[in-house]
């Protein structure tokens, strides 16, 4: 999941838009429906992928991770300073754990 968070923060403008796009779906019925459309078929894709590849955890497994480390990757690109890598390290270990113990 480090390797996830790591990629997703070095493609920082791609993320960046995507938020961008999400705020103004907020305003856009038409695209508030294909960006919903898109994310669930994404979304689904890595539930399959995680299930099928036989690793730990089930689908809201899956999903909480995506709803946790998404807000961790909003906040290293939006406030870099607000935790350290190592904080950030510290996270993903913790939100992995938790989600599995569950």
């Amino acid at each position: 999941m480090r390797e996830v968070v790591g990629r997703i923060t070095e493609f920082r403008t791609g993320f960046l838009a995507l938020l961008e796009l999400r705020l103004e779906a907020t305003r856009r019925p038409e695209l508030r429906a294909v960006l919903t459309e898109r994310i669930r078929a994404d979304l689904d894709f890595n539930v399959t992928n995680h299930l099928d590849a036989g690793m730990p955890g089930d689908a809201t497994t899956v999903r909480l991770l995506y709803l946790a480390l998404n807000w961790l990757i909003v906040d290293r690109l939006t406030l870099p300073e607000l935790f350290s890598e190592s904080e950030i390290d510290e996270l993903i270990e913790a939100a992995v754990d938790r989600a599995l113990s569950g």
